[in-house]
C-alpha cells in the first residue's frame, strides 16, 4: 500500500521520525517522502546520520499534475511530481533547528498541498502529516490555523477533527479558536449535522457528547442554554440515524474521563478544544493520533508538536503517535477498499 508522508517543519523533529522508522514501516507499507534532497542531506549532515533508502517526492508547481520518477541519488529514489501549488516553492534555504522561520513555514505547507493532492490523484491510499509550526505558517503568509482549516478549504467540505487511539476517541466541534468564540458556535443546525457527519465518518456504535458548562451546566444552575442545544442536535442527530448513536443525556465534562465512564463510554464529542485534548494528552499523549474525517481522502497525523526544543540534538524521542499515525492509515484505507 503507498501512504504519502508531508514532511512537517523541518526545523523540528520531523526528518528525526522518518529516520527513526522507516526500516520498520516499509515493512508495512510504501511511504512517498515529500522532500526534496537537498533538505534532507542538509538534515542526514546536522544529525550525523546516514542516508537510508527513501523514497523522495520532490514537487513543484505545474498547471497539470505529472508524476514519474526522474533518478537515482545514492540509495535515494527520486521522484517528480508537477501539481499546482498556491506558494511559491522556495528549496534555497538553510535548516535552523528548532528556530520558527517563514521559509521552513511555507515548505511546510507546500510538502502538505502536494502530498494532499497526489493522494486525491489515487497516487497514494492515504496522507500522513508530521507537525507543522503554526507561527511558521502565519509568518510565511499562510492563513490557516492547522491542517484541518487548510484541508476544508481544499475540498470545500466540512473536515472534522478526531483524536485519540483505540482506549479513546475525541472529536472537536471546534478546534483553534479563542474560547471566547465558542459559546457562539453552539447552534442546533450546524452542531446536529456535525453529529450526524461524525456518527458516520466514524462508524463508532456508542457516542457521548460533552457538556459545555461546568456540571454540564448542573440543571441550569451554571448557565446551560447550551446544554439544552446539545440534547435537541443529539436527539435530532440519533433520529436522523435512526438509531440511538449517541447516548441521551449531555455527559459531564470533568468526570467523562474517570476510568469507570471510559469504560461504559470512550468515544466522544467535545464543545472545544482542551476539555478533550487536555484529559487524553494526560492518558495517551505517546500513542494518540489525529484524523481528519468527513474528506475524500484519508488523512492521519501525529498528535504532538515540533518539538523544537529536542531537533537535531540525537535526542530520545517517542515515535509511538507517528508509527499508530500510520497504522490507523492502513486500517482506513482497508475498510475504505472493502467497502
Amino acid at each position: 500500500m503507498n501512504l504519502a508522508v508531508s514532511i512537517g517543519d523541518l526545523n523540528g523533529i520531523s526528518l528525526e521520525l522518518v529516520l527513526k522508522t522507516h526500516k520498520k514501516l516499509s515493512q508495512i507499507c510504501t511511504l512517498y517522502y515529500f522532500l526534496h534532497e537537498s533538505l534532507l542531506r542538509q538534515g542526514l549532515k546536522l544529525l550525523k546520520k546516514k542516508e537510508l533508502e527513501l523514497n523522495l517526492v520532490e514537487f513543484s508547481h505545474a498547471d497539470v499534475s505529472e508524476f514519474k520518477e526522474v533518478r537515482k541519488s545514492g540509495r535515494l529514489k527520486i521522484f517528480s511530481f508537477k501539481t499546482p501549488l498556491s506558494l511559491k516553492l522556495n528549496t534555497n534555504f538553510s535548516l535552523s533547528a528548532g528556530k520558527i522561520d517563514a521559509k521552513s513555514g511555507a515548505y511546510s505547507f507546500l510538502s502538505f498541498e502536494a502530498a494532499c493532492a497526489f493522494t486525491y490523484q489515487k497516487n497514494a491510499s492515504a496522507l500522513i502529516t508530521l507537525p507543522i509550526h503554526k507561527k511558521a505558517w502565519n509568518l510565511a503568509g499562510i492563513s490557516f490555523k492547522g491542517h484541518t482549516d487548510a484541508l476544508r478549504h481544499f475540498y470545500h467540505k466540512n473536515a472534522i477533527m478526531m483524536l485519540g487511539c483505540e482506549e479513546l476517541f475525541v472529536g472537536l466541534f471546534s478546534e483553534h479558536i479563542p474560547l471566547k468564540e465558542v459559546s457562539k458556535r453552539i447552534k442546533l443546525k450546524p452542531l446536529r449535522q456535525f453529529l450526524i457527519d461524525f456518527s458516520k465518518e466514524s462508524g463508532f456504535d456508542k457516542i457521548g457528547v460533552l457538556g459545555f458548562n461546568p456540571h454540564a451546566g448542573d440543571f441550569g444552575a451554571i448557565g446551560g442554554e447550551e446544554e439544552k442545544i446539545i440534547e435537541k442536535a443529539i436527539k435530532g442527530a440519533n433520529l436522523y440515524l435512526k438509531k440511538e448513536i449517541y447516548l441521551p443525556q449531555v455527559l459531564v465534562a470533568d468526570s467523562a474521563f474517570t476510568p469507570n465512564s471510559l469504560k461504559n463510554c470512550s468515544r466522544l464529542v467535545a464543545m472545544y478544544h482542551d476539555v478533550a485534548l487536555a484529559p487524553l494528552k494526560a492518558l495517551y499523549f505517546e500513542k494518540s493520533v489525529n484524523v481528519s474525517l468527513n474528506l475524500p481522502i484519508i488523512r492521519t497525523s501525529v498528535d504532538h508538536g515540533t518539538a523544537f526544543d529536542r531537533a537535531y540534538k540525537n535526542a530520545k524521542i517517542s515515535t509511538k503517535s507517528y508509527e499508530e499515525a500510520i497504522k490507523i492509515a492502513i486500517n482506513l484505507a482497508q475498510k475504505k477498499t472493502k467497502s
